[in-house]
């Protein structure tokens, strides 16, 4: 990815976020879809609207991340016996409601990236993510139909928060993008 078209185009769409159809997830996300196949996504972060650490979780789909504004860290998590525990739920989607939970012990390696580096995310792989208020990322996404189900971890017992998004309301969508802007 070009890193300069994209930092451009991404600029004006936020000049601009108001009109567009963007989607709020609860774990500090606001999105947009930037094509038609659903492939490539505009992600504005807002982790202040969260509480507690991000979970540890995979995907159904592998992705690389660019991130246009700002910074984050992404740590990969690997079972390992002598890890931290962690709280686990696992459920195949959409049924979210009836997930299976257990324990599991992990170790996470965390790299930092900022505005111009890019990381790659299999689908399969446990991360969490953590980022600097109005951070850009811009990922295209590799569904793979062999992820029967989904992984959410937490250090301890949570609350479930679905990963499911929706519309975002129009003063979120002004709040994030302005914090956003300001780190253009």
């Amino acid at each position: 990815m070009d890193i300069s078209m994209s930092t451009s185009l991404v600029h004006t769409i936020l000049e601009h976020a108001e009109d567009h159809p963007w989607v709020l997830q609860e774990i500090g996300l606001l999105g947009l879809r930037l094509d038609d196949r659903r492939e490539h996504r505009l992600h504005v972060w807002d982790p202040e609207s969260t509480s507690g650490d991000p979970p540890v979780h995979d995907h159904p789909f592998a992705f690389p991340s660019t991130v246009i504004a700002g910074q984050m860290t992404n740590t990969r998590y690997e079972e390992d016996p002598l890890g931290v525990e962690y709280h686990r739920l696992r459920y195949t989607p959409p049924n979210e409601a009836d997930r299976r939970s257990d324990t599991v012990r992990l170790t996470g390696t965390a790299t930092t990236i900022a505005a111009g580096g890019q990381y790659h995310q299999e689908a399969h792989e446990l991360h969490d993510s953590r980022q600097v208020p109005g951070t850009v990322t811009v990922i295209r996404m590799t569904f793979t139909p062999a992820t029967p189900e989904l992984t959410v971890c937490h250090r301890e017992p949570a609350a479930w928060v679905s990963g499911r998004s929706r519309p975002a309301p129009r003063t979120d969508v002004k709040r994030i993008t302005a914090a956003a802007l300001d780190l253009f």
